[in-house]
Order: C-alpha cells, then structure tokens, then sequence
C-alpha cells in the first residue's frame, strides 16, 4: 500500500472512527441517563413515552382551564383542588391557585418554590393554545391560566413542573458526550498517528541507520524492509547501491591484489634471465670463458635470455593493454576457410621440425565470413598451438584443428595428445602468469601470458574461450568468433 493511500485512510479513519464511537457511546449512554431520570419520571423510558405523558398532562390543564371557565368556584374546593393534585403528582407537578395577590392553595412540597420564585401577575400570561407557551424559572416549567371567580375577583392557576432532574440529565449527558468526543478523538489520533508514523518512520530509521553504515564503509549487511510502498521502493535502491558499492570494492579489492600479484611474478620472471645473463656476463669477465667456443656459448645463452626478456616485456605490454580495453584492433571481413588454410600451411612447416603433426578438418560453408583483426587472431592460434607443443609429453605429437559453424558463430577447436592437465588446475589456465608446473620451472621457458592473452583477444572480439582435459590424453582449447554478415561491426 503506497504512503498517499495510507494517509487517505487514515484521514478517513479520523472522520469516520470518531463518529461511529460516538454514536455507539450515545446509544448506551442513553440507558443509563434515562434509568437516571425515570427516578423523577416513573415510567418514561423513551421519547415518545415521555410526548405521551405531557400530553397526559396537558390534557390534564386543559381540564383544569375548562373547570376555570365552567366553574371558577372549584378552585376553592379542596376536594377537586386534591382530586387533580393527585393526578399531577404522577408527571412531577403541582397546582398553585392565586386568589387576587393571595396564595388560596399550594402544596407542601411547592412552599419553597412559591418563596423563591415570584409567580407572574395576574393578566402576564393569556393563551387559547392548548398547550400554553412556558417559561422556565431555575427548572420550573410554570404555566398560567387567569380566570374570574363568581365574586369576580381575579383568579389565578399555576400547574408547575419541575424539570431540573431532565435538566440535569440532559447536561450530564451532554457534558458526557463532549468529554467522550474528546477523549474518542486523541484515542484515535493518537492510534492510527502511532501506526501510519509507525509504519513509515521505522522503516526510514532503518534506512538512516543502514546509510551510517555504509558512510563508515561498512558493507557486509543486507537492507531488508518488507514494505510495498515508495519506502519499500527506495530500501530496494539502498540495497542496489550498496550491493554495487561492494562489488565496486571487491572488485578494487581484487584488482589490487591482481597488481600486487603482477609485480610479483614480473619480478620473479624478469630475475631469472637476468641472473642468468649477469652470471654469464661475469663469467666473461672473470675469465671462466678462456677458449673461443666458451665465449660463443655464453654470448649465445646472454642473447637467448635477453630474447626472453623482449619478448615478456612485449608480452607485459600487450596484456595491459588488452586488460585495459586499449588496443586498437584492425577488423577485416575475410573468408574464414582460406585464412585457416594459408596460416595451418605456414604453422605446419614449423610444426614438423618439432615432430609434431597438424590434422585440420574443416566443416565450414566456403562462403563464410568474420570480422577479425587478422594479426591478432593468428597471435591466438600461434599461442595455443605454442603451448600444446610445449607441453607434449609424446614422441610424436599430434594436434586436431577443428572447424564448426554454429548458428551465428565459428566454433574453433585445437586439440592435442599431450599430458593435459588436472580437473584442480584447469580452471587457473588462463589466468596470467599460470604454469601448472607449482615449482614454476623456467626450464620450458614462456612467459606465462600467452593463454590470458589468447583469451583476452577473442574476448575483444565478442566471443569465448575455455578449455577442456583429460588428464594423460590430451587438452582441448575451444574459442568462438562470430560469423559476419554484409555490413556487420563488432
């Protein structure tokens, strides 16, 4: 759920929750204060019971204002005045009957009203409604009704209720539902504020704390909020970048340690002819050379050795860069089929002198075409075949060059009959510098890069390299080139 729809529910929540608690708290409220005011109201537990019963009493006044006109002389009886006294004691009222300025009858329990209250003059109050308008003294509900008597003095009848115990209901019921409206509504903010803030401030602090982390470089945790919104959306980017950062690192890490290694073996290939060639040298010097054919030799081990180290040094030069991406290859589309023939034809004088016998078989279209850089495709060749033949262990050494075309590439296979190498050290041939041979025995010479760099080329031309052995039988290396088409570019 994103942050925008969160949010809209829960002002929704704010709305909606407050209103339906309100409404269930003033339904269960109402039993208590109407069980609070049938204490003064016997009887009357709903609305319409209570319209009922006024009209009731109503009813009642209307009798008596109909006695005023008939028979004002009534309101001096006792009797009738008890009669109706009784009936309106049942609604929490009374009957006060002013004969001109003087109180004829008044209950006892309506004493105190009559000292506290000033009751209105004779003539304040005519209405012909059957349900008079009232006025309301301290909680009385006081209604009037003026009259003559037989003597024709001025009458006046009071039918009194006492209302307080409605008022005070009604006011706690009131004051009940504002207190409960407010605690309703911080319950509710408070609740849903702790969750929706909860559910998007956590997260975040999870991701200030995981941002410290990296900023002080430390990578080696994982970023994990399980959170389908936009802040779901950008631990996914934390953790992407930090994923990167780390590789970035390891990878840097590894670089470093690949020069370290680098300048390591650089040393340790260079110093070999070196001492070689100052042993020698010295030996010159130092008169152990004492006949002709002593000098030729040494001359001719100092000249070997310093072709070894040119050759590293040009070795060195082309794997940087091919590892950098910098050297410029000159593409040409040629026909793949007359290429392999006239390079095998050259390879294969020297491959005789070594006893080594060269066996091509090719199962590509004669109109088949690449893109490659014609020198350096034959730097690949020449490389691997170099190695076969210098770890032949046969008296007579074969190598199988074999042709394919696959779907939209050329697979090239060059196998040999040699000692191959174990399933432990197949994985590191084409790691620079490798010998198989863990003594490094400079004894075969080479330099070490002659496979890294045959795979480096052909990387550069979009394809693959790998090997595979048997040890005791032979090694196979396998490289792919893709076919070219008309208008064709790496």
């Amino acid at each position: 759920m994103s942050i925008k729809l969160r949010l809209l529910l829960s002002y929704i929540g704010l709305l909606v929750i407050p209103i339906i608690l309100l409404v269930i708290v003033s339904f269960f409220a109402r039993f208590y204060y109407i069980g609070d005011f049938q204490k003064e109201y016997p009887g009357v537990d709903t609305i319409h019971k209570a319209k009922q019963v006024v009209a009731e009493r109503d009813a009642i006044f209307s009798t008596i204002k109909q006695t005023a006109l008939i028979s004002p002389q009534s309101f001096e009886d006792e009797d009738f005045l008890f009669y109706y006294e009784d009936k309106l004691n049942g609604f929490n009222s009374g009957l006060i009957v002013r004969k001109n300025n003087e109180i004829i009858y008044s209950p006892l329990r309506m004493t105190n009203i009559i000292e506290e209250n000033p009751l209105p003059q004779f003539g304040e109050y005519v209405y012909e409604q059957s349900y008079p308008l009232d006025t309301t003294i301290k909680g009385l509900q006081i209604y009037q009704h003026d009259f003559f008597f037989d003597d024709s003095s001025k009458g006046s009848v009071f039918m009194i209720t006492n209302v307080e115990p409605m008022m005070r209901s009604m006011q706690n019921f009131i004051n009940m539902l504002m207190i409960s409206t407010v605690v309703i509504l911080i319950l509710t903010n408070g609740t849903l504020t702790y969750l929706v803030a909860g559910s998007i401030v956590k997260p975040l602090n999870k991701l200030k704390t995981s941002a410290n982390r990296i900023r002080e470089g430390d990578l080696d945790f994982e970023i994990n909020i399980n959170s389908k919104d936009e802040i779901g959306e950008l631990s996914n980017a934390f953790e992407e970048m930090r994923k990167r950062l780390k590789e970035s690192l390891d990878t840097q890490f590894q670089y470093e340690e690949n020069r370290k290694e680098l300048f390591t073996n650089i040393s340790h290939d260079l110093k070999t002819p070196i001492t070689t060639i100052k042993g020698y040298v010295e030996g010159i010097k130092d008169g152990v050379a004492d006949t002709p054919h002593k000098i030729e030799k040494y001359i001719n081990t100092i000249y070997t050795k310093t072709v070894d180290v040119d050759r590293l040094i040009d070795d060195l030069f082309l794997f940087s860069k091919l590892d950098l991406s910098k050297l410029p290859l000159h593409l040409n589309r040629i026909n793949i089929s007359k290429y392999m023939v006239d390079l095998l034809e050259e390879l294969n004088f020297d491959l005789e002198k070594k006893n080594v016998m060269m066996n091509y078989e090719n199962q590509v279209a004669s109109s088949t075409f690449v893109l490659v850089d014609v020198m350096q495709l034959k730097r690949v060749i020449v490389n691997v075949i170099e190695n076969a033949v210098k770890f032949m262990d046969k008296s007579e050494g074969i190598i199988n060059f074999i042709v394919n075309q696959k779907d939209d590439y050329i697979l090239f296979e060059i196998r040999d009959n040699g000692q191959g190498i174990s399933k432990d050290k197949l994985p590191y041939i084409f790691d620079r510098f490798y010998r198989a041979d863990p003594s490094r025995n400079s004894l075969i010479g080479g330099s070490g890069l002659g496979l890294a760099i045959a795979k480096k080329i052909i990387e550069e031309h979009s394809g693959e390299m790998w090997a595979e052995s048997i040890e005791g039988l032979g090694t196979s290396i396998f490289f792919t080139i893709k076919i070219s088409k008309s208008g064709d570019t790496l």
